[in-house]
């Protein structure tokens, strides 16, 4: 009987311990199953806010486009307004450079940063004093003689000649702004 009853107890003990292990994985399954919901909650407002941020970085993408547009713009109107005056003071530093009583022009085209220069002058000194007179110009970074002949105008012997000057921009520092002002 001792051993029955020891059996039966054993049984118990068994079936006992199965029904709290049974017992203790249901509520290891609910805890798992509201930690599940809560997490897909969470997920779904993480979700929510992502599309809400989305729109965000999209226009602020956008915005940086713009912005870099704008900025492309700026930068080719700034180099337009530098070459267009640049192109004014090269003018000037030709014209005030020009001695009127011997060097006369018949041409000047400008093409990027060179400016070609045809004339006529009364002899090679001329031409060379003058080529010096231009690449003294902050505007002017060398002078270039491409040719010179004799040639005759109203019975007189002249020289016509042509230059090439490499244009260049001058440093802000330099004489031309506090001489001339600086144009905005």
């Amino acid at each position: 009987m001792k051993k029955r009853q020891r059996t039966r107890n054993e049984v118990l003990a068994f079936i006992a311990s199965f029904i709290v292990l049974l017992a203790l994985l249901a509520v290891a399954v609910l805890g798992m199953n509201q930690k599940v919901s809560s997490l897909q909650a969470d997920i779904q407002n993480l979700n929510a806010q992502k599309a809400k941020y989305t729109k965000i970085i999209n226009e602020i993408k956008k915005l940086e486009k713009d912005r870099e547009a704008l900025m492309a713009k700026i930068d080719a109107i700034k180099k337009l307004k530098s070459t267009s005056q640049a192109t004014v003071r090269i003018l000037d530093e030709v014209t005030s450079s020009t001695p009127p009583d011997s060097i006369w022009l018949t041409s000047l085209k400008q093409s990027g940063q060179t400016v070609a220069l045809t004339g006529v002058a009364l002899d090679n000194t001329r031409i060379a004093d003058y080529m010096d007179s231009l690449t003294a110009s902050p505007y002017v970074a060398s002078a270039t003689l491409g040719k010179s002949a004799l040639t005759v105008i109203a019975g007189q012997k002249l020289k016509s000649f042509s230059l090439n000057l490499a244009v260049q921009t001058p440093k802000k520092d330099e004489k031309t702004d506090s001489n001339q002002g600086t144009v905005k």
